[in-house]
């Protein structure tokens, strides 16, 4: 009898695996660290309004510090973003057709910090076309 109920429960997960359709259209972005120290990282969501002014060619960082920065252990990746976001329409609503990601050494806690970065411009900016973005299976590399 257990037999039985093995084959129907392993029958019945089987079935429900294969059935589940994936609601997201495109993929996650991910970043990965290639260096040897934690790197801290923003970009704009798409989600976000105005977001497209904080991307490729307009590369201005906003006057207020973002709430979350991301960050990265050295020699790791993360994934990141709001589910799997459609890159062919983000792309396009990009002037410049580029993705900006901006990359930064140290943890900003403060507005102030925020002002200071804003002004000295001290980061490293990553800008990646759609035809990059997948070429590089949605993974930007730092540095």
């Amino acid at each position: 009898m257990s037999t039985l109920m093995n084959t129907f429960v392993i029958m019945s997960m089987t079935l429900m695996i294969s059935s589940c359709v994936d609601k997201h259209i495109g993929e996650p972005l991910t970043i990965k660290n290639n260096s040897d120290t934690r790197i801290y990282y923003w970009f704009a969501y798409w989600k976000t309004e105005n977001y497209t002014k904080y991307h490729y060619p307009d590369t201005i960082l906003p006057e207020t510090k973002p709430v979350f920065l991301n960050s990265v252990a050295p020699h790791n990746a993360t994934g990141d973003g709001e589910g799997d976001p459609d890159w062919g329409k983000i792309f396009s609503e990009l002037s410049g057709g580029k993705f900006s990601i901006y990359f930064f050494n140290n943890q900003i806690n403060t507005q102030e910090e925020w002002d200071v970065i804003r002004q000295s411009y001290n980061l490293y900016r990553i800008d990646v076309s759609y035809q990059e973005l997948v070429k590089n299976n949605y993974c930007i590399n730092y540095p």
